[in-house]
């Protein structure tokens, strides 16, 4: 008589998934995968974990999901077994890919098992149903988005450089407690570089000045986390720097959605203060610096390729005395600090002096013109700039008032509307422009001037500098060059006021 062969144990798998929506833990979900292993006399041949993944998005590549289904096509076990089955999929084609496969589902709730027929057949029930509550949920969030950003509540997210995040269960609970109820804090350690951000910039400084700065400052972009995972921070450019001062959030304005409900790309530059709600947050500027960085960005005068960035004071500002080309630095002996004449032809000389030199005169300039520089330097059509913009603002008044009463449709409000703002914004920009002011607010009322001139960052100093002198550096001829005296010195280097004064 022949002796029956024991059957092959069935091999089996275990999947567990969580998105960031989810609570119950990847290691439960095991554990209850793993009785119903040892329960049914399966072999355990893997675990597949995925964190941090959200069951109706495509699992591609990089992914546990996608390694299960690679072994179970080839052939790896015969049994996937999970917790339940919305954590396998929110849709039927990952279990027709795993039938495909030949492997059969069982979840350790019990609702499913694919070993049987009707096991199958309930199997496509709930996935329908998983897949209907998905998207049920999906909609309720849009509306509930909506309405949180109507009242002026950011959605959950990457939070703005300088701000922090404060989660829903701490704004209730200081609500109940009569505080306010804002979304984000301002953090300590980072908001005051927003604020220098915006005050340099509109002071002058050159963007890729003040990510210098910022980055000798030890500075860096605020850490995010991508897939589960902090990464840290980077250095500052001109790129993030014009993303920080393009964005509302700064001004505690909240942008809203298009109101004709179509999808657009996010456009930082079309944003303006209607399309926004205000925020339930402090701000960090004013929303007219906010509307000034705006227009000071937007201008057709900028300069949007300043070249490199300049380490040292006179270079590229200061010009050669003879043939009026700018300095630049270097040319001298290794390691020194030098500069040379643009043509390489009229002279070269020890860079510490002059820029001691100058900052010397300025310091000492400043001091004692300090009532006329802060005259502001309005543009002369300024007067009738203000009127033509508050012709402008009545107009869009009026206009939505036609609109509310029935007068013009919304095609005909939106089309009309849209021709306003642009040119009031033009404007805006027009008298932004002409009315700009530098550092030297700072520095004249400050009791000490030459404390406030070493507090300066250099790209503000070069700022200061540049709005106040034309500087012209001379050869200083043959012999000793490190030991002139200081009246023979000032006149190797030419400072003459930009303003006359």
């Amino acid at each position: 008589m022949t002796p029956k062969t024991k059957p092959a144990a069935v091999r089996a798998a275990i999947y567990a998934r969580q998105s960031v929506q989810e609570d119950e833990r990847i290691a439960e979900q095991i554990i209850a995968c793993e009785h119903v292993v040892a329960a049914r006399g399966f072999e355990l041949v893997d675990t597949y974990r995925d964190n941090n993944v959200s069951g109706y998005k495509v699992r591609g590549e990089g992914t546990a999901f996608a390694q299960m289904l690679s072994d179970a096509h080839a052939g790896r076990f015969d049994v996937l077994v999970v917790r339940k089955l919305d954590r396998l999929a929110r849709s039927l084609s990952a279990l027709e890919a795993l039938t495909a496969a030949k492997v059969a589902v069982v979840t350790s709730d019990g609702e499913v098992d694919l070993t049987t027929v009707n096991g199958r057949l309930m199997a496509n029930v709930l996935t329908s149903v998983a897949r209907a509550e998905s998207e049920t949920k999906a909609e309720r969030r849009v509306f509930a988005n909506k309405a949180r950003r109507r009242d002026g509540v950011p959605t959950s997210g990457r939070v703005p450089y300088g701000y922090m995040w404060v989660p829903t269960k701490v704004r209730a609970d200081r609500v109940k407690a009569g505080e306010s109820g804002e979304a984000y804090e301002r953090d300590p350690d980072r908001a005051d570089d927003v604020r220098r951000i915006f005050e340099m910039f509109l002071a002058g400084v050159p963007l890729g000045s003040i990510a210098r700065d910022l980055n000798e400052a030890g500075k860096r972009t605020a850490p995010y986390k991508r897939g589960g995972v902090v990464v840290a921070g980077v250095p500052f450019t001109a790129t993030t720097l014009r993303r920080i001062l393009l964005s509302p959030y700064y001004a505690a304005l909240l942008p809203l959605p298009p109101e004709d409900g179509e999808q657009r790309p996010y456009d930082q530059a079309a944003i303006t203060r209607e399309s926004c709600e205000v925020g339930k947050w402090p701000a960090i500027v004013t929303v007219a610096q906010w509307e000034a960085a705006k227009a000071k960005l937007a201008h057709p005068d900028r300069r949007t390729s300043p070249g490199p960035t300049r380490r040292w004071l006179l270079s590229g500002l200061a010009l050669c005395g003879v043939c009026d080309r700018p300095i630049h630095a270097g040319g001298g002996e290794k390691g020194v600090h030098s500069y040379r004449c643009g043509s390489m032809a009229h002279f070269m000389r020890r860079g510490d002096p002059l820029d001691a030199y100058v900052e010397r005169y300025a310091v000492e300039y400043i001091a004692k013109h300090r009532g006329a520089l802060l005259e502001p330097r309005e543009r002369a059509d300024a007067g009738a700039l203000i009127v033509e913009l508050a012709k402008l603002d009545a107009a869009l008044a009026e206009l939505g008032q036609d609109r509310d009463e029935g007068v013009i449709d919304r095609a005909e409000y939106m089309q009309r509307r849209g021709r306003i703002v642009s040119k009031r914004d033009g404007m805006r920009r027009e008298l932004a422009a002409g009315a700009d002011r530098s550092t030297l607010e700072g520095i004249v009322g400050s009791g000490d001037v030459l404390a406030a001139w070493q507090a300066l960052t250099l790209g503000e100093k070069r700022t200061v500098l540049g709005d106040l002198f034309e500087i012209r550096v001379h050869s200083v001829g043959q012999g000793n060059r490190r030991n002139m005296p200081a009246e023979k010195f000032a006149k190797t280097i030419t400072i003459t006021s930009a303003g006359g004064a």
